[in-house]
């Protein structure tokens, strides 16, 4: 069974990954679980990082969750967050995922653009999530005259990367595009007041410097988030979405322009 998309309240989530359905059944609960998950994959199609790769780096970030015990960054990382999928109007052709419920809910939805989903997620995606998102990914993109990839929002820090550097590791590098706090979407978003040396930052806790050094086997800040970006992490520094909530038009034109890099050939 999966999403139906007839008689839905597009004001209400579509689904929640906590509900009792077929799918949800087999949704991973707690450490071990995920863990036993990582490591029983069996999906041979060719992936920009390897499931070992992804398997490696997640038990590396749960040692990391267990020595610094008190960051609630590792919690998230390795905790059970389930998906909230939710639709605009029209027939859906879109899928853009944020990791971030609170900044999804400063873009009205009376201002999301016809046939969006969005998806709220967390932490490292899980190959059942990854499985949900490539089957809604897969009937939007045979509504639409062409597959865009999904759009990827999030942080410019560790646990935007990971949790991206897990969704491409499922789906592709052709699949989905980073198009959070990134040098594409704030250069095409255009505003002076939102390049990477103007905007607030947050310095790396510990955690956040070990776990970049873990991230970096998956994928390099420089190619995901451009030089200017990845610059800012280079200096121990992260770039978080609600950095654009200084102007109250700043979050809605953040998922626009997202969604319009995503929607660029060649990239």
């Amino acid at each position: 069974m999966f999403l139906e998309y007839t008689n839905l309240n597009r004001c209400a989530p579509l689904w929640n990954e906590r509900a009792g359905d077929a799918m949800t059944r087999d949704r991973l609960r707690g450490g071990r679980q995920r863990a036993e998950a990582l490591t029983s994959w069996t999906d041979n199609r060719e992936t920009s990082v390897g499931t070992r790769a992804l398997e490696r780096s997640w038990q590396q970030v749960r040692r990391l969750a267990e020595r610094y015990p008190d960051d609630w960054l590792g919690q998230d990382l390795v905790g059970d967050a389930p998906l909230q999928i939710f639709a605009g109007k029209g027939v859906p052709r879109r899928v853009l995922v944020v990791t971030k419920e609170a900044v999804l809910n400063r873009w009205p939805r009376s201002d999301w653009p016809s046939g969006l989903v969005l998806v709220v997620a967390s932490g490292i995606v899980t190959r059942p999530q990854a499985a949900i998102l490539e089957k809604l990914a897969s009937r939007t993109g045979r509504r639409s005259d062409r597959s865009a990839p999904i759009a990827f929002v999030g942080d410019a820090d560790p646990m935007g990367l990971h949790t991206y550097a897990s969704l491409r590791g499922h789906l592709g590098a052709q699949r989905v595009r980073f198009t959070g706090i990134c040098d594409a979407v704030l250069d095409t978003i255009g505003d002076d007041d939102v390049q990477p040396d103007r905007l607030d930052t947050l310095e790396f806790s510990a955690l956040e410097r070990a776990h970049l050094r873990v991230v970096e086997g998956l994928a390099k800040p420089e190619r995901v988030l451009g030089p200017h970006v990845s610059a800012v992490l280079r200096n121990g520094k992260t770039i978080q979405i609600e950095a654009l909530s200084f102007r109250a038009d700043l979050t809605p034109t953040l998922f626009k322009a997202a969604l319009k890099v995503a929607g660029q050939r060649g990239r």
